[in-house]
């Protein structure tokens, strides 16, 4: 795996991680609140058997470090647990006493530690010193007389436990919410490998199409900011490369509903217009059309008119827009039967009127595996240019998108990646300072002020 892969799969599933993290260390978290806490007290007895009174030699220190690990066993055996039980009258069994206390030899040293961890504080340390206790009376008997308590003795008496050892809530929530980014993390890694969805210009060379742009934002009003503005205009300078016959004829449509055709077309005619060419933008998608919305123009006249009326001249139904050198043919009023009217020589004749009244016609239409209507456009001539989502896009759909435009004999000139994420449209554009983007329509400036006023 590639640190940019890594990178991409972070960025792009950050939400799964945090969830996932968040989750553990909050279920770790709830888990150690309601465990009851234990407290741990510990007795020290220290164990110096010597040859003789008052000389300790080094035979005498490494006998006692071997009798501490034997002791470390006896401390906690039947006999010494049976007699802690009748001391301190507990009401429990002697398995269950068996787990709550434990004897630890401390390495290389000469000390044994009496341990009792209990949920009661004050019952682990009566515990850890009756177990002490007991055990040391037990075995005088088999100690030398007269030096029973030099031999085994308790160093220091265990005390009143204030900070329980279990359980350790930050250590807990801490190893929940890493085990919760480890599965989230193996969780995101699935989901990009069952991700096949168009990410990058790249993912069409595969699929047989040119690749003419990238756009990192699916615009939706009529201000751009700089980095896009300039990526549609990289998108018409790759249009203009392909010589097409003047007037030109482009079909904008992509292969599913929500990929950003309308935005694509309606943002391409701008910057055509920028460039003092006259550009008509038709609005042919009759079942769902937008265009007049995105450029604030009334739908009450438009292609469906044009359609309808065989005698009414294509000029009639142009909407002057806001912006400099684009007009609009509005869908007008939704038809029962759409497909008839656009596959109608009607629909090939208003293209015709139109194209002689613009140096560029921009006609937006449905999805190509939706119905049949941009099929039916793209017969009727000129370049087609199919628009995928980022992200969205699958390239079976793509793929059966062009094999249908493809069988109409249309110039394909290939697709948009639209919506990518800003790392994308930085490797294939790079992080320039861009001028200004597309205009806002006119009056736009001064309606603002006016109202801030």
């Amino acid at each position: 795996m590639e640190p940019r892969w890594l990178t991409a799969v972070v960025m792009r599933w950050w939400w799964v991680l945090l969830i996932g993290m968040t989750a553990g260390g909050s279920a770790a978290w709830g888990v150690s609140r309601l465990i009851d806490p234990t407290y741990r007290a510990t007795a020290t007895i220290v164990v110096n058997q010597s040859a003789a009174p008052g000389t300790v030699t080094y035979s005498d220190a490494l006998l006692s470090q071997q009798l501490v690990k034997t002791y470390a066993r006896m401390a906690t055996q039947r006999v010494v647990l049976e007699q802690v039980v009748n001391q301190l009258d507990l009401a429990v069994e002697l398995a269950d006493l068996d787990d709550l206390v434990d004897g630890l030899a401390i390495a290389q040293t000469q000390l044994l530690e009496i341990r009792a961890e209990t949920p009661d504080p004050e019952f682990s340390r009566d515990l850890a010193n009756a177990v002490a206790r007991v055990f040391i009376e037990q075995q005088q008997p088999f100690l030398p007389t007269g030096r029973g308590e030099h031999v085994l003795r308790v160093a220091q008496p265990a005390t009143l436990p204030r900070v329980p050892i279990a359980p350790r809530v930050v250590l807990n929530t801490l190893v929940g919410a890493l085990a919760g980014l480890l599965a989230a993390t193996a969780i995101a890694a699935f989901l990009e490998y069952r991700d096949d969805t168009i990410k990058s210009p790249d993912d069409l060379q595969p699929l047989g199409l040119a690749q003419l742009g990238v756009v990192g934002v699916l615009m939706e009003n009529e201000d751009l900011p700089p980095p896009a503005a300039e990526a549609y205009r990289k998108i018409r300078t790759s249009i203009d490369l392909w010589g097409l016959q003047h007037p030109v004829r482009l079909l904008v449509t992509s292969a599913g509903q929500g990929e950003g055709k309308s935005t694509t077309a309606a943002n391409l005619a701008v910057v055509f217009g920028q460039t003092e060419r006259r550009v008509v933008l038709v609005d042919a998608d009759l079942r769902r059309p937008c265009l007049h919305q995105r450029l604030g123009l009334r739908n009450t006249r438009g292609l469906t008119s044009l359609l309808v009326n065989h005698e009414e001249d294509a000029s009639t139904a142009l909407r002057r827009t806001a912006f400099h050198n684009v007009s609009l043919v509005p869908a007008g009023q939704s038809p029962a039967n759409a497909a008839e009217l656009l596959a109608s020589t009607r629909m090939r004749n208003v293209l015709d009127e139109l194209a002689d009244l613009a140096d560029i016609v921009i006609v937006d239409s449905p999805p190509v595996l939706g119905v049949s209507d941009p099929v039916v456009l793209a017969a009727a001539g000129g370049a087609v240019l199919l628009v995928a989502r980022a992200g969205a896009t699958r390239p079976g759909p793509l793929l059966r998108a062009r094999e249908a435009l493809l069988k109409t004999g249309a110039v394909l000139l290939g697709a948009v990646v639209n919506a990518a994420r800003a790392r994308v449209t930085s490797d294939y554009y790079g992080d320039y300072t861009y001028g200004n983007g597309i205009p806002e329509p006119a009056g736009a400036a001064a309606e603002k002020r006016s109202e801030r006023a």
